[in-house]
């Protein structure tokens, strides 16, 4: 991670924070896949289960009662509803995370553009600052031109 960063004229501080950065936007991807991937598991789930229970259960029972006796019947219905739902609440914690990472990731790249002037004090470093920024935007999809993007 952030290899290139070891040959770039820049100094300590700004070398952290483009590593921070990296770690940041890494951090939030990996969230965001993980929580893709518990929506499609858990909609996944749920439709396998409600499609079961309306062919097992709905449409050769002829009553209500008789729906409701079958469900609670098995009690491994219970726990399919209880996996499902514990996995739709995976899902909140990890969104809250993935939000708490992407608001993280975006301070600190805001923080790196605000600080630009700063962070590259010579004007050699500032005629060059673009490579790297370009660097960035290529290899980790970091952009820091622009706050807005």
């Amino acid at each position: 991670m952030g290899k290139f960063l070891e040959h770039l004229p820049i100094d300590e501080v700004t070398r952290q924070m483009l590593l921070g950065v990296i770690e940041k936007k890494q951090k939030w991807e990996r969230l965001k896949k993980n929580v893709l991937s518990l929506q499609v598991v858990t909609f996944g789930g749920f439709a396998i289960f409600f499609i079961y229970v309306l062919f097992a259960l709905i449409f050769p029972s002829g009553t209500w009662k008789e729906f409701i006796d079958g469900f609670f019947g098995k009690t491994v219905h219970l726990y399919i509803l209880l996996l499902l739902f514990s996995a739709y609440w995976a899902i909140v914690y990890y969104k809250r995370k993935c939000d708490k990472a992407e608001a993280e990731f975006h301070s600190l790249r805001c923080e790196i553009i605000q600080k630009s002037a700063d962070l590259w004090k010579e004007e050699q470093q500032w005629k060059e600052r673009h490579k790297l920024f370009e660097i960035m935007k290529k290899e980790y999809d970091i952009n820091l031109y622009y706050e807005n993007s």
